[in-house]
């Protein structure tokens, strides 16, 4: 009688767990559909990336300062892994990126293609801070508007290269500068 009694003690518990409980619903297959904002800013994202890795691989062989174009191989890898996190992005909501820069940017590397030394230098690195000053906006504006926190990861770690880029361009610019001599008139 005792043991008959331990048993239905041990086996209460298991009657707590009976299929009249409601179940989890089934996990998604698919990540909720970006918003149109969402999506333009993640091809904002990507064409800035494009136009960065354009103008990175323009100063290997257009530079002359071996510090600029160290620079540059630095920039191309770090936008090229943002890329792939972009894609990667891009990919689990069904969208799909450009593969090549809009017409604007590529006008603008197409003007950097002409320049060679010194040249060269200070426009890139001048371009590059332009360039990065101007997607600020568009990042600020995906901290308020969307509500995927891997956009936002995806914008913060475009927002800190993008801070690393314009802080090396201004460190650099001083060094490029011309220095003009003024000739002494008589």
């Amino acid at each position: 009688m005792k043991a008959g009694l331990w048993i239905a003690l041990a086996a209460l518990p298991l009657c707590a767990c009976t299929p009249g409980y409601p179940r989890l619903p089934p996990l998604p297959d698919k990540a909720p559909p970006f918003t149109t904002a969402d999506a333009a800013f993640l091809q904002q994202a990507n064409e800035h990336d494009l136009t960065q890795i354009g103008l990175g691989k323009l100063a290997a062989d257009h530079a002359r300062s071996g510090e600029v174009k160290s620079f540059a191989k630095t920039t191309v890898a770090d936008y090229e892994a943002h890329r792939k996190t972009l894609a990667a992005l891009a990919g689990k909501h069904d969208l799909s990126l450009t593969e090549t820069p809009l017409a604007n940017d590529k006008a603008q590397i197409d003007r950097l293609d002409h320049l060679h030394g010194p040249a060269f230098d200070r426009a890139y690195m001048t371009t590059i801070r332009d360039e990065t000053r101007a997607n600020e906006g568009s990042i600020a504006s995906v901290f308020s508007t969307t509500k995927d926190s891997d956009l936002k990861n995806a914008a913060t770690s475009l927002q800190k290269l993008d801070q690393g880029v314009i802080s090396s361009a201004y460190s650099w610019l001083p060094q490029l500068a011309v220095r003009k001599s003024h000739k002494k008139t008589r």
